[in-house]
């Protein structure tokens, strides 16, 4: 039977959390880590397992964390962590399933599908509260095609302060994967603080779901 047919939003956020987060905080340099999966394993306590590829050791990883099973390509690492306490799962509350998660460089990458664009605000806004940094990293709305994701906004609805700062960021590589230059460094050649890129930046993604909202009406 074919399910009913809706206006979709598909989402990857992206999250620096190397500091909240052992999946992202196992990641440096050239490594990834990807395809984590997690269950629960008792009360308040969540068994999570992920594939690391890369330059990896054994002290990139997290003290609570081990490998369990390796090839000549990755390393299986599994951790037990208290449940609630995740970036995923902070999305997950919104009845929203995470879909794919994968992180370099201490940013953690997660992707869902939402039916509007609100649960994508409260998603943005819930991780930008508990963890900081976070960012759309991709978006695509039903009927987009299935080619790249797209990010479709009016360039009209940003100010030239906005624009410049979104510019220059795009320049030095801050959206590149892995990035050329952090959010310090892009702030520096602006010369504003990383506080005020953070929040041009932010209001930029603002727009971008108004955009959205207003498309799928």
């Amino acid at each position: 039977m074919g399910a009913k047919s809706a206006r979709g939003i598909r989402v990857r956020l992206a999250v620096e959390a190397a500091d909240a987060c052992p999946v992202a905080a196992s990641t440096g340099g050239d490594t990834i880590a990807r395809s984590a999966r997690w269950s629960t394993a008792g009360e308040g306590e969540v068994v999570e397992e992920f594939d690391l590829v890369g330059d990896a050791t054994a002290t990139d990883l997290p003290d609570e964390a081990s490998v369990v099973f390796e090839t000549d390509r990755a390393e299986r690492v599994r951790f037990t962590r208290e449940s609630g306490d995740c970036v995923c799962e902070a999305v997950e509350r919104l009845d929203v399933p995470v879909t794919d998660v994968s992180a370099s460089r201490g940013t953690l990458r997660l992707s869902f599908h939402a039916t509007d664009v609100e649960t994508v605000r409260a998603a943005v806004d819930d991780l930008d509260a508990a963890f900081g940094s976070v960012r759309i990293d991709r978006l695509a709305r039903t009927g987009d095609g299935d080619g790249d994701d797209l990010v479709l906004v009016d360039r009209g609805r940003l100010t030239d302060r906005q624009q410049e700062v979104l510019e220059t960021a795009m320049e030095m590589g801050y959206f590149e994967r892995p990035r050329s230059a952090n959010a310090t460094q892009v702030a520096e050649r602006l010369d504003i603080s990383p506080s005020t890129f953070a929040e041009h930046l932010a209001s930029a993604q603002s727009k971008v779901l108004d955009s959205l909202l207003e498309g799928s009406a």
